[in-house]
């Protein structure tokens, strides 16, 4: 038996592979040492949105747990859920914009500001859980709301990267 690889299939594979291990070097090794504190901005999250707007929701949830796995690798935390958070997440954006939005820039931000403000529940959980000693409004006012707001300033950019040259691509083979 003969197991035949499409060209398409490895040429994804290598394409994906490419954009998220380079955005994730930015995320753990670049972003911590220029910015100011703890607080860096989940460009992990903005890009598993983007391929989910630009592919399909089977691309979207492989790079997703693909990207969760070598963030946990890299980023020094050991193994944590984060595989199973992003390939859910890219999944359930390709469903939803299958079904309900288009495959447009505000359909983009609107995934965007609702996954990151789920990440910032899950942050501030995390914190309570193994920080007890921080008062809410600090880490309110450190940690969650800066972690927001520069994953929504940075969503911008890896949509004109990743989400704009796929739908270009794609525009007759996907539906909306």
């Amino acid at each position: 038996m003969r197991f035949y690889v499409r060209s398409s299939l490895l040429y994804k594979i290598l394409k994906y592979g490419l954009i998220f291990f380079f955005i994730i070097m930015i995320s753990t090794v670049s972003l911590p040492l220029v910015t100011d504190g703890a607080v860096i901005p989940d460009l992990v999250l903005c890009a598993v949105i983007a391929v989910a707007i630009g592919e399909d929701e089977r691309t979207a949830g492989v790079c997703g747990v693909a990207a969760g796995f070598f963030l946990d690798a890299l980023g020094g935390v050991g193994l944590s859920l984060s595989p199973v958070a992003y390939g859910f997440c890219g999944y359930l954006v390709g469903v939803l914009v299958r079904f309900l939005l288009r495959r447009n820039f505000p359909a983009y931000l609107i995934f965007v500001s609702c996954a990151a403000a789920a990440n910032s529940v899950i942050t501030l959980f995390f914190i309570y859980v193994w920080q007890d000693t921080v008062p809410l409004n600090s880490a309110f006012a450190d940690i969650i709301v800066p972690e927001y707001l520069l994953t929504l300033l940075a969503s911008p950019l890896l949509y004109i990267v990743i989400a704009l040259p796929l739908a270009r691509k794609n525009k007759q083979s996907l539906k909306n």
